[in-house]
């Protein structure tokens, strides 16, 4: 018998319950991302998710690509919000139902954005290369996800490990982290050995696929776990070191025996 209390998924939700969700700032946001791709073009139901303010990020891009008319209006309305998330700027960019003074405009916006991001990370870059060890640390822990981006690849190592045990960061930006190339292995080690980011599906990815994580540590991150999709994506990479991508490999050469048959 089902639990009725049970969190419901996209796939059994009907279009009222869908609708409920979709005005709801309660409902999960795995829910709300799932959304979109369930009802395609559904042009009142995106409308609400486009209004919701605690719909994902990632659905917002979706729906910002495919939307039909009103849609792509309705999101044209909010320049603030194109403004702070130009990722939904450039999606709507490569949706073919915008007319070319639309197109203009979502370019202006974007390109405003780029000019005072530009400017304001120049200062803030600037203004930690003049500061001491300890005011670094303290800004470090302290600081804005900007700052953070910044002192991540900092030379001492002490002042990395301090962004990555900052008690504000999240775990989106540990998930860009662990894509970044030019960091110490020290932090990728620190990173793997915090639980809460071991939890997380996309930070143990980036760290297995980063071919500075240490060996010993690639490998104590279950890939027993992985699913097939991305255990046959990690035995194929070939920047990652190769007992990796053996043991990727070898997991999935023991899943395609089966289990091995109980003895009697």
């Amino acid at each position: 018998m089902s639990d009725p209390s049970a969190t419901p998924t996209p796939s059994a939700l009907n279009r009222d319950e869908a609708t409920r969700l979709a005005q709801s700032e309660e409902t999960e946001p795995r829910l709300l991302e799932e959304l979109p791709a369930k009802f395609p073009g559904d042009e009142e139901l995106w409308k609400l998710l486009v209004a919701n303010p605690v719909t994902p990020l990632p659905a917002m891009i979706y729906m910002a690509e495919r939307a039909p008319a009103s849609v792509a209006a309705q999101l044209l309305e909010d320049r603030v919000f194109l403004f702070h998330n130009p990722a939904v700027g450039q999606a709507l960019l490569k949706n073919p139902i915008l007319t070319e003074p639309d197109r203009r405009r979502v370019q202006w916006i974007l390109h405003e954005t780029t000019k005072e991001e530009r400017e304001r990370k120049k200062t803030l870059f600037q203004l930690i290369r003049e500061m001491n060890t300890g005011q670094k640390l303290a800004l470090a822990k302290k600081g804005n996800k900007d700052a953070r981006m910044i002192l991540i690849k900092d030379p001492n190592d002490m002042i990395a490990l301090e962004v990555v045990n900052s008690p504000r960061i999240s775990e989106d930006e540990i998930a860009t982290i662990v894509q970044m190339r030019d960091i110490s292995d020290k932090v990728l080690r620190a990173i793997a050995n915090i639980r809460r980011f071991r939890a997380n599906k996309q930070i143990v990815t980036g760290l297995l696929h980063n071919p500075k994580t240490p060996v010993g540590v690639s490998l104590g991150l279950g890939l027993p776990n992985l699913t097939d999709r991305e255990l046959k994506f990690l035995a194929g990479d070939r920047n990652i070191p190769a007992a990796v991508s053996r043991a990727a490999k070898q997991v999935m050469e023991r899943r395609a025996k089966g289990p091995a048959p109980k003895r009697e």
